[in-house]
């Protein structure tokens, strides 16, 4: 009985912990790859000339959601080792992203202006870098690698 106890604690104990394995390399591909899709289809129809500012603003509130999607999945995820501190940079650049998405909201008028601080900032910069990374290591990135 005392062994079954243990044997049943130690059971709890591990589905506790929600395991500790990293992702494959391919399984963390896969995310790479569906999370960018996502974003790059959402991205895409802020894009296209509105019709109205509400439907720029709709456009927008699409792309914040699946921007804040992508980074959610990418942080609640265990990447393999050698991907931790990329894949922390991604999340950090998907939500400065998903800031700069809420302040064109507001100011429209200053999208060019938000977008192109955006592109220089440290975070943008440090994806790059994280991405360019993931690729030199045989990562398949998909359009979040796209230049």
């Amino acid at each position: 009985m005392k062994r079954l106890a243990l044997l049943l604690v130690a059971v709890l104990v591990l589905a506790a912990c929600g395991g500790s394995s990293s992702l494959s390399k391919p399984a963390y591909d896969q995310h790479l790859q569906s999370d960018g899709n996502s974003v790059q289809k959402s991205v895409t129809g802020i894009t296209k000339s509105p019709a109205s500012l509400a439907a720029f603003v709709k456009s927008v509130d699409a792309a914040e959601t699946a921007v804040n999607a992508a980074a959610d999945d990418l942080q609640k995820i265990k990447p393999p080792k050698d991907a931790v501190a990329d894949n922390a940079a991604i999340v950090a650049a998907f939500r400065a992203i998903s800031a700069a998405l809420e302040q064109v909201k507001t100011n429209p008028a200053g999208a060019a202006g938000i977008v192109s601080k955006l592109e220089s900032s440290a975070k943008v910069k440090a994806a790059e870098k994280a991405t360019a990374d993931l690729k030199s290591k045989g990562y398949k990135v998909g359009v979040i690698g796209a230049p």
